[in-house]
């Protein structure tokens, strides 16, 4: 997936852009050398505007918290408390934001594991931390509503009043304000299950600099030097150690990284260092999670090969069309009788380096050796996710066991990998002029 930059870009870093680096950048997104222009920009202007866009987002911050104690029937004394370090004219306070759907798996309650330690983190008086919370559940979610009334509870609570705030009627307004506005965007959802994930995308573009569980778009997006990142727990734990994990390491990045480089202010006022990783930010999200390169992806990846494909089915008068037609009737046909085996004596160790050699026979019951194809899979054995970690292995033909339909495929497998393997062998129908591998929908599996 991908953003429109210029949506989703603050206006000033457009101003910025055409001052630096001309008006082309607009047609130029996803060209990375063009980008590197960004380097060029004096770090005094590039903060001027974070710090610019960061009011911006406070004052928003401002007017949402004096409507909601407005409209409980607050005091403003106890709503200027609130808002001690939501300072729009000196925006100095380290301020990291977590805005999205509340959906269970999206953890937003992560945070809150271990209150002493965050305790630790955000009541240094010398390097004040604030979280601002925003968001809103599906109607029918009572855990992830639960998770806003968590978020509540604990923004209540005397110590961290000033430090976590919890924003309600979130809309894309508030989210335009937040993603340029923060410091850290965090994302910490449940490892493999975030499918992709744009609002941090939308801030990186934007300088901010994100703080995310390796999982999504961050996982392809993430190269060591413009964000931090979350590596997941190991998935052989239960769901209360992972969770326990996590949070973990989301407290040591925190108080290890985050604030020390954001507090590391020399004679100009601000962090080098922080300017430097949010440029890396901006360069690198900005030129890969453009919808330029996202369509130019699916031109290259899909509309092009399948234009390709139509105009081979098309041509001798549909010839290829009709002969993968009738090969797919064949193969449907005779698949449900369709049987893998092993044939050698299975071997439980090797050593690193060495292989081994398999062999299975199909009972292709019809069909030709040259029709299905016969592969491995390779699994850690303490992997719950059921993801290859490698390629798939692929057999041989050896010919046919006398006189039957049984045919025997070998593989001499050499891993590459050391420790407890768990693999599985599969069969499936195969023709050279398929659009997709796996388009039968037919698969046998030993």
């Amino acid at each position: 997936n991908a953003i429109h930059v210029p949506t989703f870009l603050a206006r000033e870093w457009g101003e910025l852009f055409d001052r630096f680096i001309g008006a082309e950048w607009r047609s130029r997104l996803s060209d990375r050398s063009f980008w590197k222009g960004v380097q060029e920009i004096p770090d005094h202007l590039y903060w001027s505007v974070r710090q610019s866009l960061k009011s911006q987002m406070l004052h928003a911050v401002r007017e949402r918290i004096a409507s909601q104690y407005e409209r409980n029937l607050g005091d403003d004394a106890h709503m200027e408390r609130l808002l001690k370090y939501a300072n729009v004219h000196e925006p100095n306070v380290l301020t990291i934001g977590f805005a999205r759907r509340f959906a269970t798996y999206k953890r937003a309650d992560l945070l809150f594991s271990d209150l002493d330690w965050l305790r630790q983190i955000l009541l240094d008086p010398e390097r004040p931390v604030v979280f601002v919370f925003a968001g809103k559940a599906h109607p029918a979610d009572e855990p992830g509503q639960e998770m806003i009334r968590r978020i509540h509870e604990v923004a209540g609570m005397p110590e961290f009043q000033d430090k976590i705030l919890l924003l309600e009627n979130y809309d894309m307004g508030l989210a335009r304000r937040l993603v340029a506005g923060v410091d850290v965007w965090l994302n910490t959802p449940i490892y493999p299950l975030e499918a992709s994930g744009t609002s941090g995308m939308k801030a990186g573009v934007n300088g901010t600099i994100n703080l995310s569980v390796l999982d999504g778009w961050w996982g392809e997006g993430y190269d060591g030097h413009n964000g931090w990142a979350i590596r997941p727990a190991p998935d052989y734990l239960d769901e209360t150690q992972r969770n326990r994990e996590d949070a973990r390491t989301l407290y040591e990045i925190i108080q290890d990284q985050v604030v020390p480089l954001y507090y590391e202010r020399g004679k100009f006022g601000y962090s080098q260092g922080w300017v430097a990783k949010s440029k890396a930010s901006m360069v690198s999200i900005l030129t890969h999670f453009n919808t330029g390169r996202m369509l130019d992806e699916y031109l290259d990846h899909f509309y092009v090969p399948a234009s390709g494909q139509g105009k081979r089915f098309m041509e001798n008068d549909s010839a290829l069309a009709r002969d993968v037609a009738h090969w797919k009737e064949k193969v449907r046909h005779h698949w449900t009788g369709v049987r893998i085996r092993r044939v050698d004596s299975p071997v439980k160790r090797i050593k690193f380096g060495s292989s081994m050699n398999i062999e299975v026979t199909v009972d292709l019951r019809g069909l030709e050796p040259k029709d299905v194809c016969v592969e491995l899979l390779l699994n850690r054995s303490i992997s719950r996710s059921g993801v290859p970690v490698l390629p798939p292995f692929q057999f041989q033909s050896r010919g046919t066991l006398g006189e039957g339909t049984e045919h025997l495929f070998a593989l001499e497998l050499q891993p590459g990998l050391c420790g407890q393997l768990d693999y599985r062998i599969r069969v499936y129908p195969y023709h050279e002029s398929l659009t997709h591998s796996f388009e039968l929908g037919l698969m046998t599996w030993l």
